[in-house]
């Protein structure tokens, strides 16, 4: 498998020797992000349809890691339970001291903006907001942040991304890795302690793609913030610290980046 480019470089588990989740996470007893035991069931009976299987990981503050899997193998399943945006059937969430899988809906709403950032897919850009502007946005979910604040916080973020020539323009006039750009600087718009990234090279080139994944590693890194990378492109994970592999919603083991072939 790992000698196809293109199968390693899109749908692709391949196997390895690494430890479980499980047996990795007890190595791990301080981590600031600690998954136990998540499972999600959609339907019931002769329809049961298991998209998440007693999910089990753990990790430390700082780290940037891949969850690595191919198209439907539960991957974004197990970043919206994470991120507060899906409930688990069964199992538990905690960042830091709280417990995500136990918060009402409007806590939910609250942890989400102020504690998660989020990279989707396609950048999600609101299409009508500037790139300042869509920044902006954002701050205005949460209380105790000013008008002045929020500008100042912004217009840094775009300095650093390199797009303070940019600021003024609406999504459309922005290339692909420009608005991708534009979504990492929103997720840390609010200083949160997680960032969830779905799938961020998918509508982009391998060279671009590359460079994102670099960013958000080099981004993450400098706050002191963790990530979580969903990925089917083994390409990818070489910028990640730890590979946590999923295959039919079930995480199977962890990797080094430096084990797999890219």
């Amino acid at each position: 498998m790992k000698d196809d480019p293109v199968i390693s470089a899109t749908d692709s588990v391949p196997g390895g020797p690494g430890p479980s989740p499980r047996d990795d996470a007890r190595k791990h007893e301080g981590a600031i992000l600690r998954v136990s035991d998540v499972r999600k069931v959609y339907g019931e009976g002769h329809t049961e349809v298991v998209a998440l299987a007693d999910a089990t990981m753990a990790v430390d503050e700082g780290e940037f890691v891949a969850l690595l899997g191919p198209s439907g193998s539960g991957k974004t399943t197990l970043i919206s339970i994470i991120g507060g945006l899906l409930g688990a059937t069964s199992g538990s969430v905690h960042l830091g001291d709280i417990d995500v899988t136990s918060m009402s809906a409007r806590d939910l709403t609250r942890f989400r903006a102020e504690r998660v950032g989020f990279v989707f897919q396609s950048a999600n850009l609101v299409p009508f907001l500037t790139a300042r502007e869509n920044l902006l946005y954002v701050s205005g979910l949460v209380k105790g942040v000013s008008r002045g604040q929020a500008r100042t916080r912004a217009d840094q973020l775009l300095e650093e991304l390199g797009l303070a020539d940019r600021a003024g323009n609406l999504p459309e006039q922005l290339s692909g890795g420009e608005r991708q750009r534009v979504a990492i600087g929103r997720a840390l718009m609010n200083d949160p302690d997680l960032v969830l990234v779905d799938e961020p090279t998918a509508a982009l080139d391998t060279g671009m793609g590359r460079q994102v994944v670099e960013l958000l590693r080099r981004e993450i890194k400098a706050r002191g913030k963790t990530g979580i990378m969903v990925t089917h492109d083994l390409r990818m994970v070489e910028y990640t610290d730890r590979v946590f592999e999923i295959l039919d919603g079930r995480l199977t083991h962890v990797e080094q980046p430096s084990t797999l072939g890219h």
